[in-house]
Parts: structure tokens; C-alpha cells; sequence
């Protein structure tokens, strides 16, 4: 496979900050310098948002990734520390530390996962999992509009006179991450579903300050040498996922991870099966429908839905099952509720 280097304004490079295409995408390559990050969107954590990545590296020390509220209180600060990860963080009731894996630094790819409900906050590498709970009673990270961006494997030099910006000062004098990164994916901007993110334009401004600084560019063989085996990364040139599908790049090709639970298949192409509705059909058979209700509805307190399964042929099983998501800001509140004669069936929100 030939590889080349990209300049195209459509994709940033920082300071050592290495894109390589050939065929197909490779992962990007942080070299570690003393002026070398990516910068990407703000993260939306809100009380219950998450964010993953995965990276790949041979050092057991550098900054992942950094993001806090403006320079008050709130951080998320996520770096390897003697090749295990520790995430270190403040939601203003004071900093926490979460520290999960070892021999991270060993030239495999790792996944890191952060997961936060309200108070608790749970750090997942590899599928090994440790949580954390914050001390006081209001639990949002910051104001988005007022948060940072999300740096990867170091911060922007401009922050060196600029300290009153971050909440976390010291971040700025951690060592940097030399290694491969892929696969970044969570909510941002107003947007609460995940997403696959992309590295911020070079035009772009960020607090009146340049989103990427003056780049310095290696000779395509310095860059050809710092290329690994497997590093491949095919969701950067064809998306094959549908229906908001999020697109997850492996040494062996894409995969779709269909989170939203309304489709299924290999590229989220097909319905799933708990979005269709049974409709009665001839003799004793039936026959399945795509009659798929809204995937979405928003209630204030005074609204309801009803749906009516009292048309038509009774549904005869001896075991049936629901299913529902559901997000609030509100302690108490009924959520379902089924009744026939002397059978009920209800499911009320309480602490």
C-alpha cells in the first residue's frame, strides 16, 4: 500500500500531528513533540453522556485527553500513568481519580470508555470497569457553551499564557502522547446521540484563538517510518454504516454498532425486529408489519400515549415483554401502565 501525505484544509493537522492515506485511511499518529495534539468538539457529558476512543501506543506515560468547563471548576483529564490509565476529574464537589489496566504501553490497541450516571462516573479499558461517585448535589459538566474543546494527546501552546483558562492548570505540563489514536465517538453540541468525531479545520476559532497552530511538516519517509502494521482505518474514507449507524474501524475492516436499537444487520440496513408490530392475519398465522411506531416522544407532564390492542383478534401468549428507554430530570412520574379488568401492569419512576 502506497501512503501519502494529506493537506487538504479539510482535515487538521497540528504541529507532528500525521494523517497517512493510501487505500484506505490509517489511524492518526500523535508524535509526542512538545506542540503536537488534536482538537475536536466540545463534548456534550450532560448527566448521563458517554465517550470512547482507542489508542495504541509503546510509552506507559502521555496525555489522552483533556476537556474542562472554561477555566472554573469541572475537568475530565484522561492520561496513561506507568502504562495504566487514570482518569482524574471534578464536577465541583472536588477532583476524583479512577485508575484501571496495566502494561497498557505494549504496542496493542485499547479501549477506553467513560460512562457517567448523575454522581457516578465509571472508567472502562478493555471491559474492566471501575466507578467513581462526586460529593455534592449538582452534577452537570459545566455550561456547554462556556466548556473547551476536547484535546487529544496534549494541549495548544497558546495555554501557556492563558492558564486562567483551564480548571486544570497542571495539565499543561503533562508529557504528551506519542501513539495512535482511533475511533473517538460521543455526543456534541446539542446533540445527545454519539457520534464518530472529526478533527476540527485549520479555519476554524476557538475563544478568539486559532483551533491548530503553525504546522511543521516531516518528509514523507520520516512519516512512512513511523508508520506500525494494522493501522488501517476505513471509516475515515467510506462510512458504510446507515441510520445514524456509528462507524467503528478494526485491523480487519469497519464495523457497525447500531445503537439507536431501531435497525440491525451488518450496516444497520434492516428494521429490528422489536420495532415491528404484529397485525392479525388469515387462520392462525401472522403476519409481521414494519408499523413502526416513533422512536422519540417528549412529555411535559400534562400529555400521555395510548395504544390501543383492543381491535382485532386478542394477542394469545404465555409470555410477553416491554421494553422502553427514558430520560429525565424528574424524581417521580408514571411510566407505563396496562390494565384489563382485574389484570394490571405498571412501571412508576421513583427513587
Amino acid at each position: 500500500m502506497h501512503s501519502s501525505l494529506v493537506t487538504s484544509n479539510t482535515g487538521a493537522l497540528m504541529p507532528f500531528l500525521v494523517v497517512l492515506l493510501g487505500q484506505v485511511a490509517t489511524s492518526f499518529v500523535l508524535e509526542g513533540s512538545a506542540t503536537s495534539y488534536a482538537q475536536f468538539r466540545k463534548w456534550n457529558a450532560g448527566l448521563n453522556g458517554t465517550l470512547e476512543f482507542e489508542f495504541k501506543t509503546e510509552q506507559g506515560n502521555g496525555l489522552l485527553l483533556y476537556t474542562d468547563d472554561g477555566g472554573t471548576y469541572d475537568f475530565f483529564e484522561v492520561k496513561l500513568v506507568e502504562s495504566a490509565l487514570r482518569l482524574r476529574y471534578n464536577l465541583g464537589g472536588g477532583a476524583q481519580i479512577v485508575t484501571v489496566g496495566h502494561d497498557l504501553g505494549d504496542g496493542h490497541w485499547h479501549k477506553v470508555q467513560i460512562t457517567r450516571c448523575n454522581e457516578n462516573t465509571t472508567l472502562t479499558v478493555d471491559g474492566v470497569s471501575a466507578v467513581s461517585t462526586s460529593r455534592g448535589k449538582e452534577f452537570e459538566f459545566g455550561k456547554l457553551a462556556g466548556n473547551s474543546d476536547v484535546y487529544v494527546g496534549g494541549m495548544p501552546s497558546w495555554y501557556n499564557s492563558k492558564l486562567t483558562l483551564l480548571a486544570l492548570p497542571s495539565v499543561i505540563f503533562e508529557p504528551r502522547f506519542n501513539g495512535f489514536i482511533r475511533n473517538l465517538v460521543y455526543a456534541d453540541g446539542e446533540n445527545m446521540v454519539p457520534r464518530r468525531q472529526e478533527m476540527k479545520s485549520r479555519d476554524a476559532k476557538c475563544g478568539g484563538f486559532p483551533c491548530v497552530e503553525n504546522i511543521k511538516r516531516k518528509s514523507p519517509r520520516s512519516l512512512r517510518n513511523m508508520m506500525t502494521a494494522n493501522t488501517t482505518d476505513a471509516c475515515e474514507t467510506r462510512d458504510p454504516c446507515q441510520h445514524g449507524g456509528i462507524c467503528i474501524s478494526t485491523d480487519s475492516g469497519p464495523f457497525c454498532e447500531c445503537r439507536s436499537g431501531d435497525y440491525e444487520g451488518a450496516y444497520c440496513e434492516k428494521e429490528a425486529w422489536s420495532t415491528v408490530l404484529p397485525t392479525a392475519g388469515a387462520g392462525d398465522y401472522w403476519a409481521w408489519e414494519y408499523n413502526k411506531a416513533p422512536s422519540e416522544a417528549s412529555f411535559r407532564g400534562t400529555e400521555y400515549l395510548t395504544i390501543n390492542l383492543s381491535k382485532g383478534d386478542p394477542i394469545l401468549s404465555t409470555l410477553e415483554s416491554i421494553s422502553l428507554q427514558f430520560k429525565t430530570r424528574q424524581p417521580n412520574g408514571l411510566l407505563f401502565y396496562s390494565a384489563n379488568g382485574r389484570n394490571r401492569a405498571s412501571c412508576p419512576a421513583g427513587n
